[in-house]
Parts: structure tokens; sequence; C-alpha cells
């Protein structure tokens, strides 16, 4: 059975079962980190690394996509830096300090980084239904 899903025809069978398992090890994952926390006393919602993320990445996503102001009247001028140094550098220190309270609190390096990265997951979901949102409203006008 198995030689039939990889060596088929066209390999879209492989395709199909890796769109399958990759959402349902998300997902595992997902769990398997907060039941950890929660085993820990530890709510993911109630950590100020949580909330920290959440306000502070998209901030310095918003402050890297100000470089692009550059360009507005001139295609050719060259990208203004400054924007996305500052943006990255918001970023890397959000997220240093997500993983350090993230230690702190779960007493656990691994259990840390699966909580930051799951925090910065949250980040991209907020991202993503904001512009979700916003597109909505804007094909409703």
């Amino acid at each position: 059975m198995m030689d039939y899903f990889f060596n088929g025809t066209d390999g879209w069978m492989t395709v199909k079962v890796v769109a399958v398992v990759i959402p349902v090890l998300c997902f595992v994952w997902i769990v398997f980190t907060v039941m950890a926390l929660h085993r820990r006393d530890v709510y993911f919602w109630s950590l100020g690394s949580t909330w920290t993320s959440l306000i502070a990445c998209p901030a310095a996503i918003l402050i890297m996509s100000l470089s692009g102001w550059s360009r507005l009247h001139d295609p050719n001028a060259p990208l203004f830096e400054v924007p996305l140094l500052a943006g990255a550098a918001l970023y890397v220190t959000a997220f240093a300090f997500a993983m350090f309270y993230n230690v702190r609190a779960a007493r656990s390096a691994l259990l840390a980084f699966s909580t930051t990265m799951l925090q910065q997951f949250a980040v991209l979901g907020l991202i993503l239904l904001f512009a979700r949102w916003t597109g909505e409203r804007a094909q409703r006008r």
C-alpha cells in the first residue's frame, strides 16, 4: 500500500497525504504544548510574553513596511533601510524577551521554545485574520 502512495504515476497522492498529515501534526503540537504548560500551572493567554508578542511583532512588521515609502515617487530610488533595521531589532527583541520569559515561566528550555513558536504563530494568525477582515470589508463596499 505504501508503494502505491510513493511510487504512483504522478506523485499527487504523496502531496495529498502530506497535506493531511501536516495540519494534524500541527494540531497535536499545539495541544501537547498547551497541556504541558497547564501541567506546570502556566496558562498561554495569561503569559506576559504572549501579549508582548501579539503587540510588538505586528508593530515591528508595520515599521518594516515603512521602508517602501522611499519608492513612492521614484521607483528607482534606493530602499530606505532604517525602518527595516528598526523593525527587525524590535522583532528580535520581542522574540528574545518572549523566549527568556517563557524559560522562567515554564522552567524548561524546550517547552519555552515551543511556547514561543506558538506565540509567533498566534501573531501570524492575528495578522491573517486582520487581512481577511479588511479584505472582506473592502469587497462589501
